[in-house]
């Protein structure tokens, strides 16, 4: 549940007041205090998200008082509100109590909800990302389990062991997919896409198999991306998709250095490499990017295209195909790309005579 809750510090009842009037629209819960000290008392006893404080006030001044609240609650947004706007006040509250917003008395309406709302972003994000680091912490201590037992266990090659790491992965990938397509589909499309394309590059049905089981893998960063982007209807902010760009290094991470995760971490971390180096994170080009996240950006692209999202349509069979062409050489590895179109006129084809047949 997202905090709305705003502490007001102003040692003069008419500025809490007409800041209380201004504010009473926003669905904010508003606390307030004419001091300091009392302040810190309201500050320690509720789950207070964002405080707004005058500068000039008796005993305690507000850069002492924000200053203060920063060592008792440090994820707690501060936003300095004063008459006597200069730069060495400016610069006192940054350096001291790590503001995130500087007011002016008289404030524009427009100053005042943007900074507020902006603050309640600010708090509400960290608390998300917090959370998600938490589970990220767990899930790297679950695997790092798996992990150190499958260095025992792979020594005796039992049919137990490998079912076991084949269920662990998959609930990893479901667990990652599960934020953002709620069926799963999703991934196991992308695996017989990856083995499709794999068979026919010529490589053996191990090497196939292989390569196809870790594709699952390849957004399981997305635990670490907050639900508000990655279910997000629109476009993102420049701030959200660098956010979202960071579940590639995440995968890369979650799936530990072990050599048994190596594809999977391949893919994880370069599926967003492009062709020409204009992809992330790392910005490789041509072979530089590994082949299975080559072959699985093919995949993925195809199916995000063909399939909706929060954000988008689905796109006819042809336009998607057609808009892939356009990308050889930009996004996709070129002959990667002729093989998966060879596949996709295969099958058309087939589901062209199939149709036609009566006796089918």
């Amino acid at each position: 549940m997202l905090n709305r809750s705003l502490l007001i510090v102003d040692d003069e009842q008419n500025t809490i007041n007409s800041l209380e009037r201004q504010l009473r629209h926003e669905s904010y819960f508003i606390y307030s205090a004419n001091s300091g000290k009392a302040g810190l008392v309201l500050l320690k006893e509720n789950d207070i998200g964002v405080v707004l404080s005058d500068l000039m006030m008796p005993k305690m001044d507000g850069i002492t008082f924000l200053e203060t609240v920063k060592q008792i609650k440090p994820d707690v947004v501060r936003i300095l509100l004063t008459a006597h706007g200069t730069l060495e006040n400016a610069m006192d509250g940054i350096n001291r109590s790590r503001i995130f917003g500087y007011l002016t008395k008289p404030w524009s309406v427009e100053a005042l909800s943007g900074t507020i709302e902006g603050a309640f972003q600010h708090y509400n994000l960290g608390l998300e990302n917090k959370r998600l680091q938490r589970l990220t912490e767990e899930q790297n201590k679950q695997l790092n389990i798996v992990n150190e037992n499958l260095e025992n266990l792979v020594h005796e090659r039992t049919l137990e062991l490998e079912e076991a790491v084949q269920e662990g992965v998959v609930m990893l990938a479901m667990a990652a997919e599960a934020k953002d397509d709620d069926t799963g589909e999703h991934i196991y499309r992308i695996q017989r896409n990856t083995r499709d394309i794999c068979t026919a590059l010529g490589m053996s049905s191990k090497k196939s198999e292989q390569i196809a089981f870790f594709s699952i893998m390849h957004d399981i960063g997305k635990i670490h991306i907050p639900d508000s982007i990655l279910q997000k209807p629109g476009p993102l902010t420049i701030e959200e998709w660098v956010i979202m760009q960071t579940h590639c290094i995440a995968g890369g991470k979650i799936l530990g250095d072990k050599p048994f995760y190596q594809i999977a971490r391949e893919i994880a971390r370069s599926h967003h490499e492009h062709w020409d180096g204009s992809g992330y994170p790392d910005g490789l080009k041509e072979d530089s990017i590994p082949l299975p996240a080559r072959i699985v950006t093919v995949a993925d692209v195809f199916d995000a295209l063909t399939h909706e999202r929060p954000y988008k349509k689905a796109w006819p069979f042809e336009e998607a195909l057609a808009e892939m062409k356009m990308l050889s050489g930009k996004v996709f590895d070129p002959e990667i790309l002729k093989v998966f179109f060879r596949i996709q006129g295969a099958k058309s084809e087939e589901q062209r005579v199939t149709s036609n047949d009566p006796s089918v």
